[in-house]
């Protein structure tokens, strides 16, 4: 049996496909994070900081640069401080459903004009009872269709988003309510105004018209819109809330990862399974055989041979045959399966002439580095048991 060494080539070849599948499983996981955003500010859809489109910086600029002093703040405690202070509006944009209800009822007790950006029940049941959400909304433009002093110069803005409907206020509660942006399909409305004369509640579902990418776009009014809806107080506070705002015990598993962990997951579990179909598929279906069965020699030979230089075991391997051939070397000096190793050599070493220093070395010690030195040392264990019977020794 001839053995060779495995090129760096044929390695390579074997290994592709795992590379192959690895690459793709970091491009995915590299996509999902910047699709799904960091939990950083700057990387948050409609995070005051981010310049994605997606962002909201531009409109941040363009408040700062009409007067308005807007200020970026991630915990409760700072944004109920913040709220308390005359001619100021805080928006909120709680995306990651952060804050419990009692966190909702003390903030909106201390604003006294609220934006929310496209709010959860838990929010709208605090700040905003009888508005509930009923769809989300396309991309497509629409006519604002509603009577706001502030927004009286804007006719049309993106309504893609959310749709709420505020047929739920109590009539009777004395709340101005005011529904724009309407949605035929649902009947829903981008935008719900709330107003009972010491608090005004703004819910926002048109967001995507606060967005970097289509605030400025022709065919619609988006940059009067959202300067409008943020704009009428000099002190702008822009919440958003993190992990930090959970109370004790409250959180959720789906509340305190990122967001980018689900998609990673999920990719890395589809990568799993399809490479568990591949290597399926690659080894075939599995075949019944009657017992028992009849294997030659050589077939588990081979077997044990490529696994051990699938495993790189060649000491092991070598082993395997010293031990064959102290047994042979045995029988043909005359001596019993039961004579220790150094018998053996010095047996052997009388009847070639060798030094047993080396045949030690060649039947103990040797321990190959490659595959060509295993060659080596396993022609040398032929060679032996050859020249030991040329010796003419009793059999």
């Amino acid at each position: 049996m001839t053995a060779t060494t495995p090129t760096v080539r044929a390695s390579a070849r074997r290994a592709r496909p795992w590379v192959v599948l690895a690459v793709l499983a970091l491009i995915g996981a590299v996509a999902a994070v910047l699709l799904s955003g960091s939990g950083a500010t700057g990387g948050r859809a409609l995070g005051p900081e981010n310049p994605a489109p997606a962002g909201a910086k531009a409109l941040v600029e363009v408040l700062r640069d009409e007067g308005v002093s807007v200020r970026v703040v991630s915990s409760l405690d700072q944004a109920r401080g913040a709220a308390a202070r005359p001619d100021t509006t805080v928006v909120v944009d709680d995306a990651g459903s952060y804050l419990v209800a009692d966190q909702w009822s003390e903030l909106g007790d201390a604003a006294s004009s609220l934006v929310l950006l496209a709010p959860g029940a838990t929010a709208l049941d605090a700040v905003a009872p009888g508005v509930s959400a009923v769809a989300e909304v396309a991309d497509g433009v629409r006519d604002l269709g509603c009577d706001v002093p502030e927004l009286s110069q804007v006719e049309r803005v993106h309504a893609a988003g959310l749709a709420y409907s505020a047929a739920g206020v109590d009539p009777g509660a004395g709340i101005d309510v005011t529904t724009c942006v309407r949605d035929p399909d649902t009947d829903g409305s981008g935008l719900v105004v709330l107003d009972d004369g010491d608090r005004r509640v703004t819910v926002v579902g048109t967001t995507t018209a606060l967005t970097n990418g289509t605030i400025a776009t022709a065919g619609a009014d988006d940059a009067a819109y959202a300067l409008a809806l943020l704009g009428q107080s000099d002190q702008l506070v822009w919440y958003l809330p993190g992990v930090d705002d959970v109370p004790e015990g409250a959180g959720t598993l789906a509340t305190l990862t990122p967001s980018w962990v689900t998609p990673v997951l999920l990719l890395l579990t589809a990568t799993a399974i399809a490479a568990m179909v591949w290597r399926g598929r690659r080894l075939g279906p599995l075949v019944v055989e009657r017992m028992p069965v009849v294997v030659r020699a050589s077939e588990t030979t081979e077997g044990r041979a490529r696994l051990y230089e699938r495993s790189g075991q060649r000491r092991h391997a070598l082993d395997q045959l010293r031990i064959g051939s102290l047994g042979r070397l045995a029988r043909l000096t005359g001596l019993s399966s039961t004579s220790s190793v150094d018998e053996v050599i010095d047996r052997v070493a009388g009847l070639v002439g060798a030094d047993p220093r080396g045949l030690r070395h060649v039947l103990v010690d040797a321990d190959p580095a490659d595959d060509a030195e295993l060659v080596r040392l396993s022609d040398s264990l032929l060679d032996l048991e050859r020249a030991t019977t040329r010796a003419g020794a009793p059999s």
